[in-house]
């Protein structure tokens, strides 16, 4: 493998850095990628890339997915 393709595989998670983050199992995450998670705006998938048997997601990959998966918040609105 070239550095620079050791660099740029550096930057990704593995499931288990991932599902720290989460505080999920790794299990779990793998499923979000093949399952995606169910909200109630649809399933949102989390975006991972197969290397060899293992899974990398990008950080942003992962941000977006937790952007995706937040509940809608509404502004709570005083008509009086």
């Amino acid at each position: 493998m070239e550095d620079n393709e050791h660099l740029m595989i550096d930057e990704y998670l593995t499931t288990n850095e991932v599902a720290r983050k989460l505080k999920r199992s790794p299990r779990t995450i793998r499923d979000y990628i093949a399952d995606g998670c169910l909200t109630p705006r649809g399933r949102i998938y989390l975006d991972g890339t197969k290397v060899g048997k293992s899974w990398l997601i990008h950080p942003e990959w992962l941000e977006l997915f937790e952007h995706r998966i937040r509940p809608v918040r509404r502004a709570d609105l005083d008509l009086e």
